[in-house]
Order: structure tokens, then C-alpha cells, then sequence
């Protein structure tokens, strides 16, 4: 092998290297509170909505649990300088479907362990629709999680819940206390 080939070679394992690390510093670790637009902070208080649109009373003493109401109206709307950035965010897993082996593939990434589970679920731009290209085991679903990848502002809906994120991750691990 001559020098200049060496030198080649050299080049591009470090290149390599470099862009792996410039890859790691452009992640940028995110909380919930990132995932909500400026000035749409959620409400003291939700205010439930019939399915009729007609505010519900706040005396809950004459009205019943059974009764149907929506989910909480909380605001909406994404932050669209997130869309296609490379992400971290901590949260719970709620998978939408488990492998014969017990590993998922999609999930939704919530703030909160129960949330989506529970009625109601947290709002559209608290909950994000996460996809991987292998299914990974996830130890315990009450422990955290980070997931790290693309995050994009598109919108995800299923049985459980509604979802303002999706992210594409490419790695899981465990969220360390």
C-alpha cells in the first residue's frame, strides 16, 4: 500500500469520525414544554367540551362520570422550527403493538407515566408518534425513556390518542435520574 493511499485511508476513517461527532453535537435534547408554541401555554384549568360543543357545567356534584364529553381543550398547534431537527426527548412508552417476542416497533412517547391510558390523554402536541426500524425491548413501561432522532411536525392519530410530532429514532435508551 503506498503512502498516498494511507493517506486516503486515513482521510476518510477520519472524516468518518468527524461527521459521526458532528452528527452527535447537532442533537438537540428537548422537554415537553419545547413541544408547545410560544404564548399557547395549557390552561390553569380544561375546559371539557360536550360532543355537542356546548361548555359542560363546572358544578360536577349533579353530573355523571358516565356522561360523554370530549377530551380536554387544551391549545393546540406545533412549533415549526422542529420539524426535521435531530431530537432527544425523555417520556414514557405506550406501545401500539407488541411482536410475539415482546419488542416494539411504534410507539407513542408521552410526558407521563398512564398517559394515553387514562382518560383523557394528554394534548396533540404533548404526545409523539415514534417509529424504529428494529424492534428493541422496552425492560419496564413504567420506567423512562430518551429517544433520539428526527422529529417532524406531522401529525400521527390512533385508537389512544392523537399525536402533533412524529420521530423517526434511532436510538433508545434508559433515562437515568
Amino acid at each position: 500500500m503506498t503512502n498516498l493511499n494511507r493517506a486516503i485511508g486515513y482521510g476518510i476513517v477520519l472524516a468518518t469520525m468527524l461527521a459521526g461527532f458532528s452528527f452527535a453535537n447537532d442533537v438537540r435534547e428537548l422537554t415537553w414544554d419545547d413541544l408547545i408554541p410560544a404564548g399557547a401555554l395549557p390552561q390553569q384549568e380544561p375546559v371539557y367540551l360536550y360532543e355537542d360543543d356546548e361548555l359542560m357545567d363546572e358544578d360536577w356534584d349533579h353530573k355523571s362520570l358516565d356522561e360523554e364529553f370530549s377530551t380536554p381543550a387544551y391549545p393546540t398547534g406545533v412549533v415549526d422550527e422542529l420539524n426535521g431537527i435531530q431530537a432527544k426527548l425523555p417520556g414514557f412508552v405506550v406501545p401500539l403493538e407488541l411482536s410475539g417476542a415482546g419488542k416494539v416497533k411504534e410507539f407513542l412517547l408521552v410526558p407521563y407515566f398512564g398517559a394515553c391510558i387514562h382518560y383523557p390523554p394528554p394534548p396533540a402536541n404533548q404526545i409523539v408518534y415514534v417509529t424504529l426500524d428494529k424492534p428493541v425491548e422496552i425492560e419496564s413501561p413504567w420506567d423512562p425513556i430518551w429517544a433520539t432522532g428526527e422529529l417532524k411536525t406531522d401529525a400521527y392519530e390512533s385508537d389512544l390518542a392523537a399525536a402533533s410530532y412524529t420521530m423517526a429514532a434511532r436510538k433508545i435508551e434508559e433515562y437515568v435520574y
